[in-house]
């Protein structure tokens, strides 16, 4: 089974993941100078990637 990958362009976002067990798959140097984060696309993960935009949203 072929694993498919969510990037990250928020290192805020990839902390959040990151502190919450999601690994970090692999870290690309963007052509603006960021980073962006590869981690596996799973259910959990969205999950997490909505509570986080929830979050904020609120504060």
């Amino acid at each position: 089974m072929e694993k498919s990958f969510y990037t990250v362009y928020s290192q805020r976002l990839a902390g959040y993941l990151m502190q919450h067990g999601f690994p970090l798959i692999k870290l690309v140097e963007g052509g603006n100078g960021k980073n962006n984060f590869l981690f596996v696309n799973t259910k959990i993960l969205q999950d997490y990637i909505d509570k986080w935009k929830i979050q904020k949203l609120n504060n």
